[in-house]
């Protein structure tokens, strides 16, 4: 029997779909990778877990500096080898050499595209820039991030994976790109002889069950940010794509480490950058005390801890403490009920808060914050994944035959520390390849293979079968847990606790879901939310040293002759995550 006859033998409302390349996801790197493959002459379709524009990292992300990074525009010294250098220098032996040169020299031509597209970015105003290409003078502002050796990153008003969303779909509209949103990713689907065949998803505004064929499959579904309780997206971010691959054998590397810090979660949600602390924030808890010294060690100043401030989170100097004491303060229950601290800018100027922090000035001004008068809320928020399944190549393939893997979803060019600007300019570097490359697979192998469903269809069934356990609180366990235990202070034992959450939840839907046709799908994400932490932890518990955002309380220094080196993990015949070390090489 047909695998679309199968599911409607289930009750599931079912529709069978074809095209030639499917894309899953609704971000910088999906929407890049479906115009570049409609730019190559394949039919394209793209299925997004929320409406485009409206959910991932990409859109919700927003920081006084949130820019992409490409020689070529700023300082004549500059060009794609220092991009390289300064980007094996933040993580060499935990990335792929190959994949960091094709980075550092595809960039410029990604931006040069965003140009023709229409994307604003920020005027520098003050006179043509160096390295631009012929015709194409234009002066922009830029910014020298952190591991950067010059000002290389560009941005669009501090929110610019927004503005390359809106362009690119606008693009890929004019290409005859289909979309179907909101539809999230149940399944990745292979034919007999292991190549994959499609996906099945579901439509949740129409109730649909779709079968997708597709003779290649580009997956850009994002992070994990909605396994923690403080995050800087949007919550829809299940981990799905990472828990789809792992189920079907894919490598992931690298998962260990991810990137967090203080953001505000009230009345909007936005990192806090190096624009932030430079002005001395006043950190206050709950009781109203001002708490950061009383975490400072004796011998650092709180200048330091204030002037050496960036975003994410690192062990590498004495910054650290401020996230380590908003963190102590909320875990010891003096937080407010938001799960956040306040920060007072009550004695900062106005002007020289807009001179400093220019777009979170004007976005609090939007919001009715008045900066002299009120608190902010602050909290410790994830922002993304630095590990993710392992590219195997300049294309953004994967292990698995027909399956390519961009933005936050891969994994092989962000380690411990990476330059700021790398990961818009890792979607749109690598979405592009990787949609040109599915374009031409799936010329050279016509239609697609019929679909082998019998796993699948076992999972369905256990997920409609009557549940034992209350899994919205386990899920909500497990975000607690994954935000008390594994991001800034970690230790076995917290390691070992949130591990067994996760898979708890994991083996609670294996067991039986309680769902129905249409509820369903949410309840499979809640089992990958738990599969999907699962790799985080054991990855956590496997790296027993400390390492920029990797801070183990309980094994405090670096290691580098036991752990300078990347992690791959994959799951066994058996359903147990094997690893392996991998030393990529210093390139």
């Amino acid at each position: 029997m047909a695998l679309i006859d199968e599911l409607r033998r289930l009750g599931l409302d079912a529709e069978a779909l074809q095209t030639d390349v499917l894309v899953v996801g609704g971000g910088g790197a999906a929407s890049r990778a479906a115009l570049s493959a409609a730019q190559a002459g394949a039919r394209v379709l793209v299925l997004a877990k929320a409406p485009l524009g409206v959910g991932g990292s990409t859109v919700h992300g927003a920081s006084e500096i949130m820019a992409m990074g490409a020689s070529g525009y700023g300082h004549r010294d500059d060009g794609p080898e220092v991009h390289y250098r300064d980007t094996m220098a933040a993580a060499t032996g935990f990335i792929d050499p190959a994949l960091v040169r094709v980075l550092a020299e595809d960039a410029p031509a990604r931006v040069r595209d965003l140009i023709s597209y229409g994307v604003p970015f920020d005027p520098a105003g003050h006179g043509a820039v160096h390295g631009a290409q012929p015709g194409e003078e234009r002066d922009f502002k830029l910014i020298r991030s952190d591991f950067g050796s010059y000002a290389r990153a560009m941005g669009v008003s501090g929110k610019t994976g927004k503005a390359f969303v809106t362009a690119l779909a606008q693009q890929a509209a004019a290409q005859g790109v289909q979309v179907r949103a909101p539809v999230g990713l149940v399944d990745l689907l292979f034919d007999a002889s292991g190549r994959v065949a499609g996906v099945l998803a579901y439509d949740s505004a129409a109730r649909r069950w779709l079968l997708v064929q597709a003779a290649a499959v580009v997956l850009g579904t994002g992070g994990a940010h909605g396994l923690y309780s403080q995050q800087v997206s949007t919550a829809e971010m299940t981990g799905d794509g990472q828990a789809v691959l792992w189920r079907a054998g894919a490598e992931m590397v690298n998962m260990e480490f991810h990137q967090f810090g203080p953001a505000l979660v009230h009345p909007y949600v936005q990192l806090f950058s190096k624009a932030c602390f430079v002005l001395h924030p006043r950190m206050i808890n709950a009781a109203g005390h001002e708490f950061l010294a009383d975490h400072v060690p004796a011998g650092t100043s709180l200048d330091e801890v204030y002037g050496e401030k960036v975003f994410p989170f690192t062990v590498s100097n004495a910054s650290r403490w401020v996230d380590i004491a908003i963190a102590r303060e909320i875990t010891a229950g003096r937080g407010t009920p938001r799960g956040a601290v306040h920060f007072s800018f009550a004695h900062v100027p106005p002007e020289r808060l807009q001179a400093t922090m220019p777009n979170t000035a004007r976005w609090l001004h939007d919001q009715g914050v008045d900066t002299q008068r009120d608190l902010l809320e602050v909290g410790i928020a994830f922002q993304c994944l630095n590990g993710g399944v392992r590219m195997t190549d300049a294309d953004a393939r994967c292990n698995l035959p027909g399956v390519h893997v961009i933005g936050e979803l891969a994994g092989g060019v962000r380690g411990p520390d990476r330059p700021g600007g790398n990961s818009l300019a890792e979607g749109q570097v690598f979405g592009h390849r990787a949609g040109r490359a599915a374009a031409l697979y799936a010329q050279e192998a016509g239609a697609a293979g019929t679909p082998q469903g019998e796993a699948l269809l076992q999972r369905l069934v256990r997920g409609l079968a009557p549940a034992a356990d209350d899994l919205p609180a386990l899920a909500q366990g497990l975000r607690q847990a994954m935000q008390s235990q594994v991001l800034v202070e970690k230790d076995a034992t917290g390691l070992q606790q949130a591990l067994g959450t996760a898979q708890r939840l994991e083996a609670a839907v294996a067991q039986g879901g309680g769902a129905d046709a249409t509820s369903l799908a949410p309840v499979l994400a809640l089992q990958n939310m738990g599969t999907t932490a699962a790799l985080i932890v054991q990855a956590c518990l496997q790296r027993r040293e400390t390492r920029s955002g990797h801070y183990r309380t309980d094994h405090p220094l670096r290691d580098d002759a036991g752990f300078g080196h990347a992690v791959v993990l994959q799951r066994s015949a058996q359903g147990e995550a094997v690893s392996r070390p991998l030393a990529y090489a210093a390139g």
